[in-house]
């Protein structure tokens, strides 16, 4: 049978994930909804936008048909309602993206619930086990793909390469971010998925570096923070993973924003140790200032 999906443009993409939606918009619209209730006509307004412009394409351009596709909307759509409701989306540097980040975690955990037959948290756990029964944190994007995270359609290929240039795309708005100029960022982020598994070399959790200085032209203190940001190692895992298996919002995890950091500045202190730190610091402020 001939597929009938076609080739989404890179700006509706982009407009499906709220890229060019206006906060301001947003807030306010929440704002009249704490008169009206969510059964007033701004609250249907927007999560019927939301529900076709965002959770169902979303479903959509996973691969989902039929009934899995309406659950998998159903649940999405949900996940957004309470994302919506949760008052520190109205701090949330980036709310549009928070939302398509919940919508996106509830349709793939729909997805993996449904082919393990299991809770949500085991199926995410199931999805990262390798092959051979060794759980390790996967390291790449190959990594998680050959380790066990089974792409969520019938059409693994396809499914797998659209959540993956999701990720990318995140991940090169995130340095782009702290200051990366945007084609360069784009650079880094398909280099850096192309680097050596650190597990085929134990004794290095960052291989690949070297490579990535010399096909980039970067020095060799940026070249190695840019690779233990984005990869992670055993211990802290990197903004790659965490894209795919975590709701992190870009903008308001301190933790990561500073390890971002870390990659422009030498003078800043490691990433894995600037992210520790502003973690701290943010957990220490609610002490201090009940002591």
């Amino acid at each position: 049978m001939e597929d009938i999906r076609q080739e989404v443009p890179d700006t509706e993409k982009r407009r499906r994930r709220g890229a060019d939606r206006d906060r301001g918009r947003l807030l306010e619209a929440l704002t009249r909804i704490d008169r009206e209730g969510w059964n007033g006509p701004t609250g249907s307004a927007l999560l019927q936008e939301l529900r076709t412009t965002m959770v169902r394409p979303l479903a959509i351009d996973i691969g989902l048909r039929g009934a899995m596709a309406c659950q998998a909307e159903a649940s999405g759509w949900e996940a957004v309602w309470i994302a919506l409701c949760n008052p520190s989306l109205r701090a949330a540097r980036s709310p549009w993206g928070v939302l398509w980040q919940a919508a996106r975690r509830a349709v793939i955990t729909e997805i993996l619930t449904s082919r393990f037959a299991t809770n949500e948290r085991r199926a995410w756990e199931l999805a990262l086990v390798a092959r051979d029964g060794a759980v390790r944190v996967p390291l790449s994007i190959e990594a998680l793909v050959a380790r066990g995270w089974d792409p969520p359609s019938d059409t693994p290929d396809q499914a797998a390469a659209l959540i993956i240039r999701d990720v990318c795309t995140l991940a090169r708005d995130a340095l782009v971010a702290v200051g990366w100029d945007a084609s360069r960022a784009d650079a880094i982020v398909a280099a850096v998925l192309t680097l050596t598994d650190p597990t085929d070399d134990p004794r290095s959790t960052v291989l690949g570096w070297r490579s990535l200085a010399s096909a980039l032209d970067l020095p060799a203190w940026q070249a190695r923070r840019l690779t233990v940001v984005l990869r992670g190692t055993d211990q802290w895992p990197g903004l790659l993973t965490r894209l795919l298996t975590d709701d992190l919002d870009l903008m308001d995890d301190v933790g990561m924003r500073s390890a971002l950091l870390a990659t422009r500045y030498h003078s800043h202190r490691s990433p894995i140790l600037a992210a520790q730190r502003a973690t701290r610091t943010i957990e220490d402020r609610p002490q201090r200032a009940a002591s």
